[in-house]
């Protein structure tokens, strides 16, 4: 399984921890299709986003806890996100990785890439149909 942390991402997570750069959360979980971004150097552009009637990115943050975060002391570990294709003729396109960005939409700022990583299958969203993901955190 293939998985990425891009430049821009790490660097703001170290601008924020060490530099005092005001966070500018929540996170936002979305899918991708076709291959994962392959360079690090890669930016949310990149991206070749899932396509699909009513389809948006996730959006997590620790003060949503309950609806998304398992948190343990201070530190959160994991959240869970689902997506579902309410259109009765749409197939979404195919979702072959999740990625992690800072922007809810690709235009509001920071649009910044943070991490991808592949699904285990690639998913297609037919009607009817969800994909729930849970991501778990950890530190290396």
């Amino acid at each position: 399984m293939a998985h990425r942390v891009y430049t821009q991402g790490e660097q703001h997570m170290l601008n924020v921890y060490f530099q005092g750069v005001a966070f500018t959360g929540p996170f936002y979980i979305g899918l991708g299709t076709g291959p994962i971004p392959p360079d690090e150097s890669d930016t949310l552009a990149d991206v070749t986003e899932v396509v699909g009637t009513n389809y948006a990115r996730q959006s997590i943050d620790r003060a949503g806890a309950p609806s998304g975060w398992t948190v343990s002391g201070d530190q959160a570990q994991g959240a869970e996100v689902e997506w579902e294709n309410l259109d009765p003729s749409d197939c979404w396109t195919p979702a072959d990785y999740a990625f992690l960005t800072l922007s809810p939409d690709g235009t509001t700022n920071p649009n910044i890439l943070i991490a991808a990583v592949d699904l285990t299958t690639p998913t297609i969203l037919e009607p009817g149909k969800t994909l729930s993901l849970l991501f778990r955190f950890r530190q290396l």
